[in-house]
């Protein structure tokens, strides 16, 4: 595999670090920080580009030019999109946040200590939401006069995010801590990754209400054992069975998990249009007729408020569901109702070029991308992640630092834990 030659580090270029591993750790905390700080990455960035020829070569990468390809036909995707000028725009800026995958792919090009920066960045960044929760939960959590961030209460404990980015992050956090505990070495330091597994997980399963947490952190602990265990069909069987029974137990202790379990469970059996599961079956509805009319190219950038609003205007005529529903909470089915199966398949192109090397190397960061790369399309089919600013920039600047670490692993594979 081709390699890049060493060669001196710019000052320019290592402005742009600083700047990612700041966007990373400020991602599961603070909007506004995460912006500025991504900004200023991408502005120090161009500035890299044209003063390093090493830093244009460490670009040029199969999902860095994928995400430049996305973007480009998304820009296209304006000149026929049905959308209103205005929801154009804002989509189109929402897809910028594609940009940062070339940084974060050519940045830890530049230094291969770069995910595990990262990496432990954003880990910091997800104690710091944690820990809100707990605050939260005790009341101790203190509330912004500004409405800085928003804080719920002891029965619904979050903070800075809602329950979907809370869950999604956390899930990622702790299964990631406990990857962690299979490769270190020593009693105390395995020790101390799983005890910050579980101080990430308590906020998901006791604290808050968001259901998407359940089921990412369910995926997670999965790939996780099938990544770290030696496969065999009964350790398998064994494994995953365990795993169901955990959340059962789950089930049985949490109170917020059963009132969230069986809210669903009592919406998917009397189809209640006005639910959050009757929301999402009607815009997977609207979306999938826009697929179907209009399979190659879709109805252009920015465009599923208009797919929508017949059906919201229909369904809930003294609300303004029709002006406001801009994305059908799931990312891909957003994608092939605006670019067609051409986008689609061209954003599938890019993440699949994300987790190749991660599949073909055994390695701490490997293992890292695939968890993160499984939670991030688990939950991109019913939500929409690249359109929500925290997601993006999590999954966008954690993937292109972790894609390094697994395509230039040169280390034997490691002996799985329970082999």
């Amino acid at each position: 595999m081709q390699d890049f030659p060493e060669s001196p580090i710019s000052r320019l270029e290592r402005a742009v670090q600083y700047l990612l591993l700041l966007a990373l750790f400020c991602v599961p905390f603070s909007t506004w920080l995460t912006n500025v700080f991504a900004g200023m990455c991408l502005l120090c960035f161009v500035g890299a580009l044209a003063t390093s020829a090493p830093m244009r070569a460490a670009a040029r990468t199969p999902p860095a030019l994928l995400a430049i390809g996305l973007l480009a036909l998304l820009a296209l995707g304006a000149s026929w999109s049905i959308g209103q000028h205005g929801d154009i725009v804002s989509a189109l800026k929402k897809y910028s946040r594609l940009l940062v995958l070339p940084v974060a792919v050519a940045t830890s090009m530049r230094d291969r200590a770069m995910p595990a920066r990262a990496l432990a960045a954003f880990l910091g960044g997800a104690a710091v939401l944690a820990t809100s929760n707990y605050l939260v939960w005790h009341d101790l959590m203190p509330s912004s006069s500004l409405g800085w961030w928003r804080i719920g209460d002891a029965k619904d404990a979050f903070s800075f995010k809602n329950h979907i980015t809370i869950g999604i992050l956390l899930s990622f956090a702790t299964v990631v801590s406990a990857l962690g505990a299979t490769y270190v070495q020593g009693a105390r330091a395995r020790a101390a990754c799983l005890v910050a597994g579980v101080l990430f997980s308590v906020p998901i399963i006791f604290l808050n209400q968001g259901r998407t947490g359940y089921v990412t952190l369910f995926v997670g602990m999965v790939v996780l054992f099938l990544l770290r265990v030696r496969f065999t069909v009964l350790r398998t069987i064994f494994g995953v069975g365990a795993i169901v029974l955990l959340f059962v137990g789950f089930y049985a202790i949490s109170n917020n998990f059963k009132a969230r379990t069986d809210d669903l469970i009592t919406e998917v059996r009397t189809d209640q249009k006005r639910s959050p599961n009757g929301l999402r079956m009607s815009y997977l509805r609207a979306g999938l007729g826009v697929v179907a009319a209009n399979p190659i190219m879709g109805l252009g950038t920015g465009s599923f408020a208009e797919v929508y609003a017949p059906t919201a205007r229909r369904d809930w005529p003294e609300d303004k569901l029709a002006e406001t529903r801009h994305q059908p909470h799931s990312e891909f089915l957003l994608i092939a109702a605006q670019l067609g199966l051409t986008g689609l398949l061209l954003y599938f192109a890019m993440l699949g070029s994300l987790l190749r090397p991660a599949l073909a190397a055994r390695s701490f960061h490997a293992d890292a991308l695939v968890l993160l790369w499984a939670i991030y399309v688990v939950s991109s089919s019913f939500n929409s992640l690249l359109w929500d600013v925290t997601e993006a920039y999590w999954f966008l600047l954690l993937a292109g630092s972790l894609y390094v670490s697994a395509r230039f692993s040169r280390q034997a594979p490691q002996p799985a834990a329970g082999a």
